[in-house]
């Protein structure tokens, strides 16, 4: 089953819900050292990526893309001897 297959048996808002919970991860994750520590050069930097980051994933949010991914070592192969072994 690929990313796509297992994804689309989940409803949209799970997805939405998902990334936006990401987004607001990012955001935080970048605003903390801010808001500890002040501003500086490398904590600017910090926060910059981590915006970036947080707005990439309130877009996917805001698309309602799928949020999940199976690495391609669980993704179950058609034919395959484990398979066949196990009656799948």
């Amino acid at each position: 089953m690929t990313s796509e297959e297992y994804g689309n048996r989940l409803p949209t808002w799970f997805h939405r819900a998902n990334w936006a919970g990401g987004a607001l991860a990012c955001f935080a994750i970048g605003a903390y050292p801010l808001w500890q520590w002040g501003g500086g050069w490398g904590t600017g930097l910090w926060a910059l990526f981590w915006v970036f980051m947080g707005a990439g994933a309130a877009n996917n949010a805001r698309l309602g893309l799928n949020s999940i991914h199976i690495p391609a070592r669980f993704r179950k192969k058609e034919g395959s001897a484990r398979n066949k072994a196990s009656g799948a």
